[in-house]
Formats: structure tokens, sequence, C-alpha cells
């Protein structure tokens, strides 16, 4: 709750935080200079948005990773154009791409109301086919999330447009069944081993 508080205050008064974070991929937190725009409520968990003095373009921060908050002296001057909700308005969820994607996905009868049912994104185009399936089409910032977001339903989808984004989620279900077959395989390996060494000992 401190925390949190200290970057609203930062926020509101656009006042740089000495910021320590801890990345998904980083083996050790690093500490540096942010000015915060905003925060931004997303699946769960909050983030926040900003500039380091490192980075150009705007930055993402889980403010779950984020370890501690120094509000400093030194003040930043906020972009006057920047809209929180206009900038995260064509991402798919907090994360920002290279540039706009268009996305088309083909929903099979059993998920397809499921899809209907709500708004995933603002520019979201649901329509219901002859045979009960739903075509979907977005267009994103980036499509890291949106391509979680499609394999969450399994078999009951199918990928249209781009086929990049289909190759991609093809070649990740290729080597997320490889690992599952090396593990099988491991224990089955395990197994054996136990069954040889307890008949050896018998």
């Amino acid at each position: 709750a401190d925390l949190i508080d200290s970057l609203m205050q930062a926020i509101e008064d656009s006042q740089c935080v000495a910021m320590t974070y801890q990345a998904l991929q980083a083996t050790e937190p690093v500490t540096y200079i942010v000015h915060p725009y905003g925060l931004a409520y997303h699946r769960g968990s909050l983030y926040l948005v900003g500039r380091t003095r490192r980075h150009e373009d705007i930055c993402h921060w889980k403010v779950d990773r984020i370890d501690a908050v120094e509000l400093k002296v030194q003040r930043f001057q906020r972009p006057e154009d920047f809209d929180l909700q206009k900038h995260l308005s064509k991402s798919f969820g907090v994360y920002q791409g290279d540039g706009e994607v268009c996305v088309m996905v083909r929903f099979l009868p059993t998920v397809a109301r499921y899809v209907e049912e709500s708004t995933w994104h603002p520019s979201q185009k649901l329509t219901k086919q002859r045979d009960g399936s739903l075509i979907a089409e977005f267009t994103v910032d980036g499509t890291e999330e949106i391509k979680r977001w499609i394999m969450s339903f399994g078999r009951y989808t199918q990928v249209l447009e781009p086929a990049e984004l289909r190759d991609q989620i093809v070649e990740e279900l290729k080597e997320a069944l490889a690992a599952q077959e090396e593990r099988s395989a491991g224990r089955k390996r395990n197994l054996e081993r136990k069954r040889v060494l307890s008949t050896t000992a018998e």
C-alpha cells in the first residue's frame, strides 16, 4: 500500500522516482530513475506506465515486481498529448508491440458463444458463421498477448491471419509436445531403472 501511495503521489506531482525492479528474466533487481505516467489494471495485476531516462519508448512494469520506490526531488515534464486510455486502447493487454497488426481467428461452435459474450478489445468485429463458428477480427499493437489468449482456447481455434502468428503458435505447440514427450520418456526411464534395481536387490 505504501508503495502504491508513493507511485500515485509521483504520478500526480510529475515527480521522478528511483525504482528497484525485478524483471521476469533478470537474475537480480535493478534500480533506475522512472518518470511515472499512470497505473493500469490488467487481468488481476497492476502495472505502472511511464518512461526511463534510458528508453525513449513508453514502458510497462508489473507493480508486484517492484521491490522499492523512492521519491526524488526532481520533476519531469509529462507529454501534453499523452493519454493513458488511448495509449492502451490498441494493445490486447498492457504490452505494446512494434505496430498495428490485423488478426483474424475462427472459433469453433464449442467456444463461439463464450467469445461472443464479452468485449475482448475495442477493435473487435465478431461475425457468426452458418455452421455455428465465429470469425473474430482485431487490430492490435503487437501479437504476444493475443497469441496467449488464442492458445488458451486450444484446439477450438484456427488463426486465419496473419500467417506469421499462425506459424508461431504451431511452433510453440510442437515445442510443448516435444517437451512433454521428453518428460514422459524420462519418467519411464526412471521407473525402469528403479524396477531393475529392485529386481537386482532381490
